[in-house]
């Protein structure tokens, strides 16, 4: 069941004492539909353009910021982030579906904050993998005999390790990654 009908259901039960929640719980139930396929959508089809009005000034007076567009003789009331839409399932009572909103807000986010993750790694092991196999290139076009022993060990190193990192080839050579990015400088000099 999706959360908009799970909401309905909630809205269907509940009891309303406020006339203000009761018209918008009223409206929600018959005419609400939503979409939380590409990002968040509620919206309420409307015939009478003063119910319409009537709905986005009670929303709007309750921070839940609504667009109204007329569209072939109706009017579409529009909630389309997700803090509007989950304050407005706050507003009708609507507890469960709230819950299971914010549930799939919190799975969106994690799935979004990882691949942002996983692509940060990939560009950066990228850029090492490219940074590498260039320095490698160039040090092959160096005569290594005229560098001194640790400079020579570090050439060396690279060009036994093109894909390493820095922080990979400072463990090799057993010095850290500030020392291995001054001796390729001296190397390149």
């Amino acid at each position: 069941m999706n959360i908009i009908s799970h909401a309905k259901l909630e809205v269907e039960r509940n009891e309303y004492e406020d006339e203000q929640v009761a018209f918008v719980a009223n409206v929600f139930y018959h005419t609400a539909s939503g979409s939380f396929n590409d990002g968040y959508l509620v919206e309420f089809s409307l015939d009478d353009e003063d119910v319409a009005r009537e709905l986005v000034e009670i929303l709007a007076v309750n921070e839940i910021l609504p667009k109204l567009t007329p569209r072939n003789n109706r009017y579409l009331v529009q909630l389309t982030t997700a803090e509007c839409v989950c304050n407005l399932l706050a507003f009708v009572g609507a507890r469960y579906a709230l819950l299971d909103l914010n549930n799939e807000i919190a799975m969106r986010e994690l799935r979004n904050n990882t691949n942002r993750r996983v692509n940060f790694e990939g560009a950066n092991l990228s850029r090492q993998v490219e940074v590498g196999i260039t320095q490698a290139a160039a040090i092959g076009a160096l005569d290594l005999s005229k560098l001194n022993d640790k400079l020579r060990v570090t050439a060396e190193a690279r060009l036994d390790n093109p894909e390493a990192s820095y922080e990979e080839l400072a463990s090799i050579l057993g010095i850290t990654k500030s020392g291995v990015v001054n001796r390729f400088r001296q190397i390149f000099r």
